[in-house]
């Protein structure tokens, strides 16, 4: 087999990994309840069809369910996030659910995960606290000592502007914003991903934060190259400054300062930096929409025309013979 060969057949899997054909003609008997039954599963008792002896892969496979790993495995789960992870959210979210981890749950199981790692593995850094250190400036000196918890954090940022570029997809178009805070926990998964490999393997692994969100929405949401790099840099510029923006809202609001001029200059640089690019995103991701659907219907009503045009001269060369 070529490698071209190979790259078509890991594409065609990764559009669809999950077989659940069957052979209707071939018949089961169950060993549990006594049933004969067509497919993958008795619909009397829900045994699986097939069901050889007991060997050292029944005893792996046992054991991981007790730690949650059986059916919907954390580990094919995140096999999956790694490989396919757009497809993978996409079927999530539309539906298939049965094949993947709860997310909420592997989010929790791969932070106790990461917090044994940094524990182990990670580099400390003592953060100085200073009288004169402002909360932004603390939240950044510890955003610096602490990537993979900062990167979690910012994670929640990123779910507003990606629900507002990303609306008008030509995948998964209208996303809800419920659908987006799954989004949201697959991709904070990702992020604690690329901080375990930093802590083995060197900072420079959090260069792979950017890329993650590209491939992945790339893959989710179906625009081409340009089209979600320059939506993925816009999400990624306004999650920051509206994490300041937070940062700077708490400390007005837990300090007195001098004089409020400066804090409210600051307030509405951030906000208008923050927001305005989205909006023009979002307007311009809107247009694109339109004139898509719009190409859509020209196309459509063209086919439609040649049809009739077609039948309408083949019925009259039938009534001329």
């Amino acid at each position: 087999m070529t490698l071209k060969e190979r790259y078509k057949r890991f594409k065609a899997w990764q559009l669809n990994p999950f077989d659940w054909s069957y052979d209707e003609n071939e018949r089961h008997h169950c060993v549990n309840c006594g049933y004969d039954f067509a497919g993958k599963f008795c619909p009397h008792c829900s045994q699986k069809a097939g069901l050889k002896k007991i060997s050292w892969k029944s005893v792996l496979q046992s054991t991981a369910e007790v730690w949650g790993m059986g059916n919907r495995s954390l580990l094919y789960s995140l096999w999956q996030l790694i490989w396919r992870p757009g497809y993978f959210i996409s079927d999530y979210i539309n539906g298939k659910r049965q094949v993947s981890f709860p997310p909420v749950k592997m989010l929790v199981v791969m932070g106790v995960f990461s917090v044994l790692i940094d524990s182990l593995f990670g580099v400390k850094e003592v953060v100085e606290n200073s009288s004169e250190s402002t909360l932004v400036n603390q939240f950044f000196a510890w955003l610096k000592a602490s990537p993979g918890w900062g990167w979690l954090i910012m994670t929640g940022f990123f779910m507003i502007p990606t629900w507002c570029l990303f609306r008008y997809a030509p995948r998964n178009t209208r996303h809800t914003l419920p659908q987006g805070f799954f989004i949201t926990v697959f991709m904070a998964v990702q992020v604690l991903i690329v901080d375990d490999l930093a802590d083995f393997f060197g900072d420079f692994f959090y260069v792979l934060l950017p890329l993650c969100y590209f491939y992945v929405f790339r893959q989710l949401f179906g625009y081409d190259y340009w089209g979600n790099f320059w939506r993925v840099v816009i999400i990624m510029g306004a999650g920051l400054l509206s994490a300041t923006l937070a940062m700077t809202i708490a400390e007005l609001l837990m300090t007195t300062p001098k004089s409020y001029a400066d804090e409210f200059i600051v307030i509405r640089d951030l906000t208008l930096y923050s927001v305005v690019p989205i909006v023009v995103g979002m307007f311009i991701s809107k247009k694109t929409f339109e004139l898509r659907e719009k190409r859509k219907q020209t196309v459509f009503q063209f086919l439609r025309m040649s049809f009739r045009a077609f039948k309408q001269r083949f019925k009259q060369n039938d009534d001329e013979k």
